[in-house]
């Protein structure tokens, strides 16, 4: 699976369960680095920054990519680091929020 896939991936089930979990989408909003690390059952390098925004009715929100090529000057995360937060899902029952050992590093 692609660094970007896996991004892509474990973004769409953070938003998911934002929608469904209130308290979940709060503690998003509020600590939005402590909700994704405890998502994950990983912590995040301590140079790694989590911003969290809530659309309204007349505001979108456009993220673009880093696009610097030289990446670790420019303080890009490792594919390593990537793969950490990216993690991985197992599927079942019950299981959806738990990342996957051999993916995530944990």
């Amino acid at each position: 699976m692609s660094e970007a896939v896996g991004r892509a991936e474990m973004e769409r089930r953070l938003v998911e369960k934002s929608l469904q979990n209130d308290a979940f989408r709060q503690r998003l909003l509020e600590d939005p680095k402590a909700a994704v690390e405890a998502e994950l059952g990983t912590q995040l390098p301590e140079e790694v920054r989590v911003v969290a925004v809530e659309e309204t009715a007349n505001t979108a929100y456009l993220v673009l990519p880093f696009a610097s090529t030289e990446s670790e000057e420019a303080g890009e995360l490792s594919d390593r680091e990537l793969e950490a937060v990216a993690g991985g899902w197992i599927e079942g029952p019950h299981s959806e929020n738990y990342p996957t050992e051999s993916v995530c590093g944990c």
